[in-house]
């Protein structure tokens, strides 16, 4: 098997040089044919291609939604698959949503991901694989000019699950050998492993935090998300709490809408205790019926928003993006699995 790009050393290539050559090359300008990298001389391209690689994985298959949203299938070596989206808005601002496992153990009952179970770790490099990969859709197809990007870890497994990986893949894409993003650009969604949270933020304070809550009444809770009875939901606010006073960083609670079950008013009491300048209560609409749960309608959803901002909250609904195409929150799955 080839070794990663990122491995390439000064003596592979002759001269330094040629190293920052080869990264603009993938990381500024989107090549990941190591052959059209130009400059080089070719007998040293040659060595490269045949010890190194680009990608650790290759497009099977890609989706295009109605609203522009790619959703790609990937597999990687070892014949395994996963599932990646680019989310472009009006004004083609790019958010990558990427992969950090290959199915998911955290048992969620309302995320078709679940339904895979776990089936391993995604390496640091397959991870960044995906944005590497997404980045060259960006400038080659979709002629999008720009080195700035948004990327969440949202798509299949739970980040904190892999957190060692997921660090490491967070370390590559901030290098400024590489991509050189600011940690503010990147999110990292857990169901609610709040000590990884932490303790990421200790080696990137402005990195950003999302929380699946979906529910403050823990019992209920319990219910859809079972990290909850490691996590309760007394913990999360405490330690968000602790995280907000120290980074001053707003910190996102998703929320998924379940109609006729997360949708009471008692449910809006119980967030009562997230009710502070701390929280943004972003609202996600259940995508399709899973497991005996029901989407909300429109007007649901925006009654729910309008009965939380009457309160004081700060609540945004989020905009459905690639529902067509399963490319959203909690809809990515491995059907030929």
């Amino acid at each position: 098997m080839k070794k990663s790009f990122l491995e390439i050393t000064e003596e592979s290539v002759d001269k330094k040089s040629r190293i920052k050559r080869l990264h603009d090359s993938v990381f500024k300008t989107g090549i990941i044919d190591i052959q059209k990298i130009t400059e080089i001389p070719e007998k040293i391209l040659n060595t490269i291609d045949q010890q190194y690689e680009i990608l650790s994985l290759s497009e099977v298959d890609r989706k295009i939604s109605n609203d522009g949203t790619v959703k790609f299938l990937f597999k990687l070596h070892d014949g395994l698959c996963i599932e990646s989206v680019l989310i472009l808005d009006d004004k083609q601002r790019v958010t990558m949503c990427i992969s950090s496992q290959v199915g998911c153990r955290m048992g969620c009952t309302f995320c078709k991901t679940s339904i895979m179970g776990l089936q391993r770790n995604l390496s640091a490099f397959e991870i960044v694989s995906q944005v590497i990969y997404l980045f060259h859709f960006m400038k080659y197809e979709k002629q999008i000019n720009t080195s700035m990007f948004n990327i969440v870890y949202m798509g299949m497994g739970e980040p904190f699950d892999n957190y060692e990986n997921c660090l490491s893949s967070i370390q590559i894409l901030c290098d400024k050998r590489y991509f050189s993003l600011h940690p503010s650009w990147i999110t990292v969604s857990t169901c609610g492993i709040i000590d990884k949270a932490e303790e990421i933020l200790e080696v990137f304070p402005r990195l950003r935090i999302a929380i699946s809550l979906h529910s403050a009444i823990n019992s209920k809770r319990t219910e859809i998300m079972k990290i909850t009875k490691k996590f309760s939901v007394p913990d999360i606010k405490e330690t968000l709490q602790k995280i907000y006073e120290k980074y001053k960083q707003r910190i996102t609670l998703e929320y998924v809408l379940i109609k006729n079950y997360n949708d009471h008013i008692e449910d809006i009491d119980a967030l009562e205790i997230f009710n502070h300048k701390a929280f943004h209560i972003n609202i996600i609409p259940l995508n399709n019926e899973i497991n005996g749960y029901t989407p909300p309608t429109d007007s649901e959803v925006k009654d729910f928003r309008y009965e939380l901002t009457k309160r004081g909250f700060f609540a945004t609904m989020r905009i459905r993006k690639g529902g067509d195409i399963q490319a959203d929150c909690g809809q990515l799955y491995l059907e030929t699995m």
